[in-house]
């Protein structure tokens, strides 16, 4: 092989190996010239508290209710999976910078025991002074599989969800994330202890321990239909009907760490559910769901109902609206089995195979 050709392969494995490399390439060394970070991930556990009740009548109208702030009810995920938790830490030159403006110091993903509590890890890094912001997610995953399952995460500022990926249990959309700032500044601290910065307070960290609180980025909503004895009386059972429940308008289907935000809209999607009774006031809850949500503001998904057996139509019922709160639980009731409200016409063109997306710029 001549020289030439030899450099020609030298370069091209080289070209290959930085384009493969992940996005840990940044990671500074242990040495003495830079400081111990011991980033601690706490997952919030406690189901969400109640936010507010919609009750619908037999003609569409609606009334709102706010309810007790007091805790939903709890879930136990199966054990099948494992919870997944990913942290990625960005040195920037501002703390008014978004991590787009920085450089990518690492980033780790680990699993733990779908049940267990904070603070689930604790991650260690190393890293000389400057200015940092640690971005961290939560979800699940197959069990002991750090693989993407409902989620995309390939970047914590651009977390995609799958929209056509459907679990088996709903409950398993669940996520969190959080974030925190930190200042490693050699004259404050001779080890480099950081400081965490929160708004306008400075605080010292506790044995170079940066804590990350992660609370659900999710909003949820329970569907209870309220005239089953009505319903029963027509000679149905609930253990024969399914739930299509439509998105209609624009629902989120992507979220910022950074911002906080979802920062991705999909147009019209669907879902499948089996409906189930309610024993403690006899109705019968038809669907549940998770949405992305705003962090400081309110938001709205627009959904109808259609109730089928044996892929025939026994009812529909139009134009849900759903308040949601990051965190919260929406309950939603109404006579959703036996009351028919809007043109039964789904919104979807079967003509259109493709989907409209809207991404938000940061």
């Amino acid at each position: 092989m001549s020289k030439r050709r030899k450099y020609i392969s030298l370069m091209s494995c080289l070209v290959v190996w930085l384009v493969s490399c992940d996005t840990t390439i940044h990671e500074y060394p242990q040495t003495e010239e830079n400081a111990l970070i011991l980033l601690e991930l706490n997952a919030d556990r406690t189901p969400p508290q109640y936010y507010k009740e919609v009750t619908y009548d037999h003609e569409g109208n609606y009334q709102e209710a706010e309810l007790e702030a007091t805790l939903s009810s709890a879930y136990i995920p199966d054990e099948r999976l494992s919870l997944r938790l990913i942290a990625e830490l960005y040195k920037l030159s501002s703390f008014e910078d978004r991590v787009d403006q920085g450089v990518l110091v690492a980033r780790r993903i680990v699993t733990v025991d779908r049940l267990k509590e904070a603070p689930q890890d604790t991650l260690k890094f190393h890293v000389p002074a400057g200015i940092y912001r640690a971005l961290t997610w939560a979800d699940y995953t197959l069990k002991d599989d750090q693989e993407d399952w409902h989620y995309q995460t390939e970047k914590l500022d651009a977390i995609q969800e799958n929209v056509d990926h459907k679990p088996r249990v709903n409950h398993h959309k669940n996520s969190a994330a959080g974030s925190c700032n930190f200042l490693v500044d050699f004259n404050l601290s001779k080890s480099g202890n950081p400081t965490i910065l929160q708004r306008t307070r400075a605080t010292p960290a506790p044995d170079h321990v940066v804590p990350v609180q992660l609370q659900r980025a999710v909003g949820r909503f329970r569907l209870r239909a309220t005239d089953l004895q009505e319903f029963l009386k027509s000679g149905n059972r609930i253990e024969d009907l399914s739930v299509q429940i439509v998105y209609k308008q624009y629902v989120s289907a992507g979220y910022n760490v950074d911002t906080e935000n979802p920062n991705r809209f999909v147009q019209t999607q669907t879902m499948e559910t089996i409906p189930s009774l309610v024993p403690e006031d006899g109705s019968v809850l038809l669907a549940y769901d998770y949405v992305l949500t705003s962090l400081d503001k309110e938001d709205h998904v627009l959904i109808d109902v259609f109730i089928y057996k044996d892929d025939r139509e026994l009812n529909h019922y139009q134009n849900i609206t759903i308040p949601l709160q990051r965190n919260k639980e929406t309950v939603i009731k109404g006579p959703f089995l036996t009351q028919k409200v809007g043109s039964g016409d789904i919104g979807i063109d079967d003509d259109f195979d493709g989907g409209f997306e809207v991404v938000i710029p940061d």
